[in-house]
């Protein structure tokens, strides 16, 4: 009889001790997005699951603990388009909006042409899950159809509007800030005007073109496709959000929108010897200047380095510049450069006093981490939002890269270095962001066998993603009340009329004995 108990209990708990085969869909190799979607990865074969990644990416130290599929890197391509990263500062934001859609389609163009992925989806492998990065590659949801798979969702930035979409969040344009723009959460009338009319627009170029030209992506390449593209768009089970209500703007989640910021983050490693010496030398503190994998130092103007070197010959603090160059003309002597710095691993140090960035997410979260403050210099993307947040938080300020001068950046390190409020607010920060129940690594796992266990979870999935925009907004409703409203009116004011009429054309009805 014991016997039989032991084995049903064992029976019953195969379905929680199982490996689930899990495939990745990792479409960009920015280090920012790359960085996210393999700790997810490694997250997951650290859990003793299965993983296929679909992915182009330079190097990650489990590689040989899971599959790769490589596909062409997609940072080569805008590379080549326009190899001068601040130019994307000049694009109008309307023109920005715009192009998205064609962003989206070179994104799932260059996927597919990868030979290595073509031979892979001939293939009847069974995958139980398979985990994509939200960003604009709509139509690669076609392999998720394939191997018919549980999905989910990851997203790279903070939460962004098409995770509404997929999810059936609503959140007011009244205090949250559309991502394109660099407002906060306790906004003018003017910004919310104008938040309002971008999200309207950005909503539209959804609608009215990306998704059409991710349908007919989706079709063309993937013809054999049981499921159409809309039945998959709005199939997601989970979206996870590299966010912390501690490090962002509150607004509302659904119960399928789980937060897994700071996900990146590693325990800080042993600094290089030069590089641990340079610190533990520096008793006065030392500047991290790194603007991400993206930009490097010798990518500024000639005159906007120069900027930078006389207002570092001001300060007592050392420098840590990433510059790719071998020599810096014109170094006061306080300056140590690299073409790349273990920059997690460096905020680690208690000499570092201030990280100057570009406001990638990645990098302000882990300063964040270590409680450091930030001198943001945004460029595109989620960076003018990013910053924004900091310096309502009141942990860092920014300069804008067409106000770069001596002046402007000397006035910005000396407050920030002088201060001591900046430094309080960050560590009050990171506390709060440390502060947690359980891990994002355990939140990972959690979700992504919770999805396994109960086939997709479609309980889950709020009835608002597959109501349009007239219904979820209640426009119909309104429009409804409006007139019914008007109708009642315009049938008071006859009848007002009527009887005016009649009074007037027989004044005795007013008279009384």
């Amino acid at each position: 009889m014991t016997r039989v108990i032991l084995l049903i209990i064992l029976t019953s708990s195969l379905n929680f001790i199982c490996s689930l085969e899990i495939l990745t869909i990792l479409p960009l190799s920015w280090r920012s997005h790359q960085s996210i979607g393999l700790t997810i990865v490694n997250t997951l074969v650290e859990a003793d699951h299965n993983v296929t990644v679909i992915a182009n990416y330079k190097a990650d130290e489990n590689k040989d603990k899971f599959i790769t599929i490589h596909i062409p890197d997609m940072v080569d391509v805008l590379r080549e388009q326009e190899p001068d990263p601040f130019r994307y500062i000049d694009i109008p934001l309307i023109f920005s909006i715009i192009m998205m859609p064609n962003f989206g389609s070179d994104l799932v163009n260059n996927a597919m042409k990868s030979e290595e992925l073509k031979e892979f989806l001939k293939s009847e492998k069974k995958f139980d899950v398979c985990i994509m990065e939200l960003i604009t590659g709509d139509a690669l949801l076609g392999i998720a159809e394939k191997f018919g798979c549980s999905l989910i969702y990851y997203t790279s930035f903070d939460a962004v509007t098409w995770m509404d979409r997929v999810s059936g969040g609503d959140s007011s344009a009244s205090y949250t800030p559309n991502p394109f723009l660099w407002f906060t959460d306790n906004m003018t009338f003017k910004e919310r005007l104008i938040n309002t009319l971008v999200g309207l627009l950005e909503s539209i170029v959804h609608k009215m073109i990306h998704i059409p030209y991710q349908r007919n992506l989706y079709n063309r390449h993937f013809p054999n496709a049981k499921r159409s593209f809309d039945e998959m768009y709005k199939n997601s089970s989970i979206t996870f959000i590299n966010n912390h209500v501690s490090s962002s703007f509150v607004r509302p989640h659904m119960p399928t929108q789980i937060e897994i910021g700071g996900i990146h983050v590693k325990p800080a490693k042993p600094l290089p010897s030069d590089l641990q010496t340079f610190l533990d030398e520096a008793t006065e503190g030392v500047v991290l200047f790194t603007m991400g994998s993206y930009i490097d130092g010798t990518d500024f103007k000639i005159e906007q380095r120069e900027a930078f070197l006389k207002a570092f010959g001001k300060i007592k603090e050392k420098v840590l510049w990433k510059y790719s160059n071998e020599t810096l003309p014109n170094n006061p002597g306080n300056i140590k450069i690299g073409s790349w710095f273990p920059q997690r691993d460096i905020l680690a140090h208690p000499n570092v006093k201030l990280f100057i960035t570009h406001g990638g997410l990645l990098g302000t979260t882990e300063a964040i981490v270590e409680g450091v403050p930030l001198l943001g210099i945004p460029v595109f993307g989620d960076q003018l939002m990013n910053m924004a947040k900091t310096i309502a938080r009141g942990h860092g300020l920014q300069v804008l890269v067409k106000d770069l001068s001596e002046e402007s950046i000397s006035k910005a390190l000396n407050e920030l270095l002088t201060n001591s409020k900046y430094k309080a607010t960050a560590v009050e920060i990171s506390r709060r962001f440390n502060d947690r129940q359980n891990t994002p690594q355990e939140e990972i796992v959690y979700w992504t066998e919770y999805v396994a266990r109960h086939r997709g979870a479609p309980h889950l999935q709020a009835a608002s993603v597959n109501i349009n925009s007239i219904q979820s907004q209640l426009i119909d409703v309104y429009c409804l009340i409006f007139v019914i409203g008007a109708l009642i009116l315009y049938i008071v004011f006859k009848v007002y009329k009527i009887v005016k009429n009649l009074i007037s054309s027989n004044p005795k009805l007013l008279k009384t004995d």
